[in-house]
C-alpha cells in the first residue's frame, strides 16, 4: 500500500492534470474581477478550498497547488538520484517548492488592513478591508461583544449574555439604500423613526459597500428598535443598570503590537489642478518605552516587526487631511527571495555540472 502510495504522488502526471487548471482558475478569476470585483473572485478562485460549478464541486486552488508540492516532494525524496550530477536539478526542485510553500503561507496567515490617522491621532489597530461587524462599546470605548455582520439576517436573535439583552435583527444588508420609514412608532429610536434600510446590489469594490442592520432590543433600560450605519458617528446608545453602552458597525479591528502616532501628512499637487502628485506620512511608533520616527512615502513603505506599512492614500474632512496607510502582515514574504536564489543558485550548478562533463567526454 506505501508503494503505491508513493507511485501514484510521485508520478508526472499528478503535474500534468493539475498545472492546466490552475492556468485555467487563474485566467477566469482574472476575468471574473472585472464582473464581481477583487475581493468576490480572490474568495471564490483563489482562497476557497472548494470551486463550485453549479452543483458540482471542484477541488479550489489551495488544494491543487498542495497535490503539486506534495507531487515534487514525493519526486525528490523517492524517485530523484541524490548525486553530484543531479545537485543543480534537486536545488532547482528545492526552490520551487520553497516557492508553492510561500504561497501556502501568505495565502494561510497574511493580513492585509489599513489604518487612517488625522494629524495627532494614535492607534495600535488595524482596521480590515472587508470585515465588518456590529460591536457593543462601552463608556471608555472598549470592545465587550462582536459578531461578524456577514453571519447575521434579519429574523436572527442575538443574545448578549454579558448584558442579559437580546437583539433581534428586523433588517440586515451588506449594501444598503436609505428610505424613508412611515410606519415609525414610540417604539422606533434615533435614526430608526425616520429611516428603514433596502438591500441594494453589492458594489464590485467590496470597500465601497455600506453595511446596515436595524435590531430589536429587549433587556435594556430604552428598550426599542434601532439602526446603525457603518461609519455613521452618531451611534445607538442604550443604558443597563446605569451603565451606557453604544452599538456601532465597522470594520473588524485588529492590534498592532506597537501604536503609530501621525506627526505630519503633506501633500504635493499637480499644478492647476486639485489632483494629488505625491503625498507622505511623518508617523512616531512607539511600541512599550521605545519611541523613533519615520517617513512612509508612496514609494518607501515602513517595516515593523513583520508588518509593512505603505502610503496608501488620504481623505479630505473637514478638519483636514487624514493619511490612510495600508498595513499588511505576510508570513510568506521572505520565501520568493529564498525561492528565487535557490532557482539561480540551482541553475548554475547544473550548468557547471555538465560543462565539466562536456569537458571530460570531449578528452576522452
Amino acid at each position: 500500500m506505501i508503494k503505491k502510495i508513493i507511485n501514484i504522488f510521485s508520478r508526472p502526471v499528478v503535474l500534468n492534470y493539475t498545472l492546466p487548471l490552475v492556468m485555467i482558475y487563474l485566467v477566469i478569476g482574472t476575468i471574473a474581477q472585472k464582473y464581481i470585483g477583487l475581493f468576490e473572485a480572490t474568495k471564490i478562485y483563489f482562497s476557497s478550498p472548494v470551486l463550485w460549478i453549479g452543483f458540482l464541486p471542484l477541488p479550489g486552488l489551495p488544494i491543487l497547488l498542495g497535490l503539486i508540492f506534495i507531487n515534487l516532494v514525493f519526486k525528490l525524496v523517492f524517485k530523484s538520484p541524490w548525486t553530484i550530477k543531479n545537485s543543480g536539478i534537486i536545488i532547482t526542485h528545492i526552490g520551487v517548492m520553497l516557492l508553492l510553500l510561500g504561497g501556502v503561507f501568505t495565502a494561510l496567515l497574511s493580513e492585509e488592513g489599513y489604518i487612517d490617522l488625522a494629524q495627532g491621532d494614535k492607534k495600535s489597530y488595524v482596521s480590515d478591508y472587508h470585515i465588518r461587524q456590529l460591536v457593543v462599546l462601552d463608556n471608555e470605548d472598549r470592545e465587550i461583544f462582536a459578531i461578524n455582520h456577514n453571519e447575521i439576517k434579519a429574523e436572527d436573535v442575538v443574545h448578549l449574555d454579558e448584558l442579559n439583552l437580546e437583539l433581534k435583527i428586523q433588517e440586515h444588508c451588506q449594501n444598503c439604500k436609505i428610505e424613508k420609514r412611515l410606519e415609525g412608532d414610540d417604539t422606533h429610536k434615533g435614526m430608526a423613526q425616520f429611516m428603514r434600510l433596502d438591500r441594494v446590489k453589492l458594489d464590485h469594490e467590496n470597500e465601497k459597500n455600506m453595511a446596515g442592520v436595524t435590531f430589536l432590543i429587549k433587556g435594556s433600560d430604552n428598550d426599542g428598535t434601532y439602526l446603525t450605519l457603518e461609519n455613521v458617528p452618531k451611534l445607538p446608545e442604550i443604558t443597563v443598570d446605569g451603565d451606557k453602552y453604544r452599538f456601532a458597525l465597522r470594520r473588524q479591528h485588529r492590534q498592532l503590537p506597537f501604536t503609530v502616532e501621525l506627526l505630519n501628512f503633506k501633500k504635493e499637487m499637480y499644478p492647476g489642478t486639485n489632483l494629488a502628485k505625491s503625498y507622505s506620512s511623518r508617523v512616531r511608533i512607539i511600541d512599550k518605552d521605545m519611541t523613533w520616527e519615520s517617513l512612509i512615502s508612496m514609494n518607501e513603505p515602513l517595516r515593523y516587526k513583520g508588518y509593512t506599512l505603505y502610503q496608501s492614500s488620504f481623505i479630505q474632512t473637514p478638519q483636514g487631511d487624514m493619511t490612510v496607510l495600508a498595513v499588511v502582515k505576510n508570513a510568506g514574504r521572505a520565501f520568493p527571495y529564498i525561492s528565487g536564489l535557490a532557482l539561480s543558485f540551482g541553475i548554475l550548478i547544473h550548468l557547471f555540472v555538465r560543462r565539466q562533463k562536456g569537458k571530460k567526454m570531449s578528452h576522452a
